[in-house]
């Protein structure tokens, strides 16, 4: 083969991106992952002050993509120092 050499050669990488059955899997599994976690810390911080609570709150659900504005992440952690149940929803 004249001309063609290993350096004029480009691999063909075929990218397909993620369809949208896995994105909305990983969404779901993050989803129940995040419903876990508040239930966890529900147990676990009942009866601690809510200015703690809410500090683990935040820190515990953002990373699992769960940005809750100020007021419900305060109500949240106000309702789990007072024993009362939780919900994301």
């Amino acid at each position: 083969m004249a001309g063609v050499t290993a350096g004029n050669v480009q691999p063909r990488v075929s990218r397909r991106g993620s369809s949208p059955s896995v994105a909305r899997q990983v969404r779901a599994q993050r989803a129940r992952y995040a419903h876990a976690v508040l239930h966890s810390l529900a147990r676990s911080h009942r009866g601690q002050p809510a200015a703690r609570v809410q500090k683990v709150l935040k820190n515990s659900l953002t990373p699992l993509g769960v940005r809750l504005p100020p007021a419900r992440l305060h109500q949240l952690a106000t309702d789990i120092a007072a024993g009362r149940p939780v919900e994301l929803s």
